[in-house]
């Protein structure tokens, strides 16, 4: 499957920047497993990487990773303003955009223009032309892919890009259910699952995890300690991943209800 360039280019570092597990190792040795904390300097475009790409060293491109563990894997990528024709995208990608825009020009359906500040959804197997802009600045960008592969028949033909919706993340929709708790699914895609998830005030356990979740605050606090009493809080617009094997406490703290998107691997037995 040909992907044009330098998204092939693109690709490829991407994965072979990733081939040490060493995070989630270190993470699955301890006796107290943490929560991961995403770097805010990193997150506010500082420290990214120049990468060379082979096929056009002319090229600006950036990247950082942040974490790659057994399901997710977790990075901040910037470019130069270019355009991609994709024959065939590799992966589902969960994107928040920091600078820049980016057009995208399905084979099929209409063109989208994602912009600074907006959550959307690339789907593996996507068909068309994406181009970022960045103007005279290097356009920005958290991703986050699954580190293992869908099998292509998962793959929804002539599927595009998906912005989650303002009118939805506001939270009006949100209606708590006798547990105090509401989950909607934004996407189920091949690999990722995309989640807006809300909670009422309070503390509950975290038993120990069986999966990784990479986390978004869009209101309220949440503080975690773990079984060795260690403590972490986040706070709205903080990003942190959840690893397997934590144990502890959740407590959520704000004005009546605690929101946050979630973004985890798609279970191999589900519904698409």
């Amino acid at each position: 499957m040909k992907i044009e360039q330098p998204m092939k280019q693109l690709t490829t570092l991407l994965f072979l920047t990733c081939l040490s597990f060493s995070v989630l190792e270190a993470q699955e040795a301890k006796e107290n497993v943490s929560p991961i904390s995403f770097d805010k300097s990193v997150l506010s475009g500082v420290g990214l990487e120049k990468i060379d790409l082979k096929d056009e060293p002319e090229k600006d491109f950036y990247q950082k990773r942040l974490y790659w563990g057994k399901e997710l894997g977790v990075f901040v990528v910037g470019t130069e303003t270019w355009t991609n024709t994709i024959t065939n995208y590799p992966f589902d990608e969960f994107i928040y955009m920091y600078n820049g825009e980016a057009l995208v020009k399905p084979m099929v359906g209409n063109s989208q223009i994602f912009y600074s500040g907006e959550y959307f959804f690339a789907p593996k197997g996507f068909q068309g032309e994406w181009e970022v802009k960045g103007n005279n600045q290097i356009h920005y960008e958290l991703s986050v892919i699954t580190t293992v592969r869908a099998d292509s028949s998962k793959v929804i033909k002539n599927s595009s890009h998906k912005r989650f919706k303002k009118s939805i993340l506001s939270g009006n929709s949100i209606h708590l259910n006798q547990d105090g708790f509401y989950e909607e699914v934004l996407e189920k895609g091949a690999e990722l699952t995309i989640k807006l998830i809300g909670e009422k005030l309070g503390e509950r356990p975290i038993r120990t995890t069986e999966k990784e979740q990479m986390i978004h605050i869009l209101a309220g606090q949440v503080n975690i300690t773990n079984v060795g009493a260690e403590q972490f809080t986040y706070y709205a617009g903080d990003f942190f991943l959840i690893p397997r094997g934590l144990s502890g406490t959740w407590k959520n703290d704000g004005h009546n209800l605690v929101k946050y998107l979630s973004v985890e691997q798609t279970s191999a037995n589900a519904t698409l």
